[in-house]
């Protein structure tokens, strides 16, 4: 099972091999996790929505067509259920604290960091956190999709329902955003981490 692609392993699942279904869950249970989380800031909704993924998968699992990617399909489920349930709900939209987020790359790894690197790489890190919060959702969640799921731009557009312009313009503008909020703060790390 591990050796068959994504695609390969949910036709084998519409054929009833519930094996097929386990390596899916394997190999997508974190990513659908953490792509929600990032969204939503809650660990208890989105491992409800990541759940719910699952669950809508396997209803759909008749009506699979192996046409694009496994993994595109799989983010378009979960993109139109945070959608949908933010909607009903009005989540509050909060970016992970940095113990939620285990996969998370450290920055300013070192071997023997200072309690000094440390404080300023955990006063980053939420800063960081804090200016991609304060994105506009459909920029947040490009950005998302692109620099933590590694997607490419089509298969973004086509978990947003988005076009490819669309796309590109929301990811550039999310950068842009960033840099404006980050680079003025980022100047003032720097002097002191050389300090």
């Amino acid at each position: 099972m591990q050796q068959l692609k994504d695609e390969e392993l949910m036709l084998e699942y519409q054929k009833g091999d519930s094996l097929a279904m386990d390596e899916i869950l394997r190999r997508y249970k974190n990513p659908v996790y953490h792509f929600i989380l990032r969204l939503c800031g809650n660990a208890s909704d989105a491992q409800d929505c990541a759940q719910e993924v699952f669950l809508r998968l396997h209803q759909a699992k008749a009506r699979y067509q192996a046409t694009g990617k496994f993994s595109t399909w799989i983010f378009s489920i979960a993109h139109n259920l945070v959608v949908s349930r933010w909607r009903k709900a009005k989540w509050l939209v909060l970016w992970p604290r940095k113990n939620d987020e285990t996969e998370e790359l450290v920055e300013f790894e070192s071997p023997d960091p200072s309690p000094k690197d440390i404080a300023v790489e955990n006063e980053m890190s939420q800063l960081v956190r804090q200016s991609i919060q304060s994105l506009p959702f459909l920029q947040r969640e490009a950005l998302v999709l692109r620099e933590y799921e590694n997607l490419n731009y089509d298969e973004i557009a086509r978990i947003l329902k988005k076009s490819l312009g669309t796309v590109k313009t929301l990811i550039y503008r999310a950068r842009e955003n960033l840099k404006i909020k980050l680079l003025p703060r980022m100047e003032e790390f720097k002097e002191v981490l050389d300090e």
